[in-house]
C-alpha cells in the first residue's frame, strides 16, 4: 500500500444506530445541543434566575421532566408485544419542566428549538457558525427533514449513516482549519457499508456530493 504514511486513521461508516436512548438526537450527536444550551443560559431570564448552561441538559434532574427524565415519552411494556411509547403526561412530550421552558430565546424555548426541522433549525441559528455549519451539512446530505430532537433509535440505518459523514466532514474541516496553521496534515480512509439502500435517486446523488467532497480534501472512500 503506497501512501499510507499519510494515513492517520480508517474508519467503517456503518448503519449502526448512532445512540441507544431516547435523550440521544441529531443535535447531541453533532455537539450543536452544547452551544445552543451555552445561547439559552445567557439569555436574560436564565441569567436572572442563575441557569447555567446544564440546566438545559437532559441529563440534569433540575433542567428535565423528571416524569420522562428528558425521554418526552413513557414506555409501556406489553406482555408478548413489543414495548409501546406514549407521550409524558406531565411535559406533554417537551421534555423539560416548565421553569425551563419559561426561558426564551428569539421568541423560542428549548423545546421548540428540538421540534425545529434542520433546515428551519439551520436559518434560525445562521448567525452562528458552530451550529449553523453541521445544520447545513446535514441539509446537504438530504436530512433537511429531520427535526433537532428526534430520538436517535428511531432513525433508520441509511439516516444514520448520513449523520456519521457529517460528523467525519466537521472533522474534516477542523483538521484542515489545524493544518492551515502549520500542522502536519494526513488523511482518513473511510468504508462505508451500502451507503445508498433504501435511498431515493435524488438523495444518492446529494450523498455522492458529500463522498466527492471528502475526496476532494484528500480522504480516500
Amino acid at each position: 500500500l503506497r501512501g499510507h504514511e499519510w494515513i492517520a486513521a480508517a474508519y467503517e461508516v456503518d448503519q449502526s444506530p448512532i445512540g441507544k436512548t431516547p435523550r440521544s438526537c441529531p443535535a447531541t450527536y453533532l455537539g450543536v445541543w452544547d452551544e445552543i444550551r451555552r445561547l439559552f443560559a445567557g439569555t436574560p431570564q436564565a441569567r436572572m434566575r442563575g441557569y447555567t448552561a446544564s440546566r438545559f441538559s437532559f441529563n440534569v434532574a433540575a433542567g428535565r421532566c423528571e416524569r420522562c427524565e428528558g425521554q418526552g415519552r413513557i414506555k409501556l411494556e406489553m406482555n408478548f408485544l413489543p414495548d409501546a411509547y406514549v407521550a409524558c403526561d406531565l411535559c406533554g412530550g417537551a421534555r423539560f419542566s416548565s421553569s425551563t421552558l419559561e426561558v426564551i430565546y428569539r421568541d423560542k424555548n428549548i423545546s421548540d428549538i428540538l421540534n425545529m426541522s434542520v433546515e428551519e433549525a439551520a436559518a434560525f441559528f445562521s448567525f452562528d457558525r458552530k451550529v449553523a455549519e453541521p445544520l447545513k451539512l446535514m441539509a446537504e446530505t438530504g436530512l433537511d427533514y429531520l427535526s433537532l430532537g428526534q430520538s436517535s433509535p428511531t432513525l433508520s440505518g441509511g439516516e444514520a449513516q448520513r449523520l456519521k459523514l457529517v460528523s467525519e466532514l466537521m472533522r474534516g474541516a477542523s483538521l484542515e482549519r489545524r493544518t492551515a496553521n502549520g500542522e502536519h496534515r494526513t488523511f482518513n480512509l473511510y468504508v462505508l457499508e451500502e451507503p445508498t439502500i433504501g435511498l431515493h435517486f435524488a438523495d444518492v446523488k446529494k450523498l455522492l456530493d458529500v463522498l466527492h467532497r471528502l475526496v476532494d480534501r484528500g480522504h480516500t472512500v
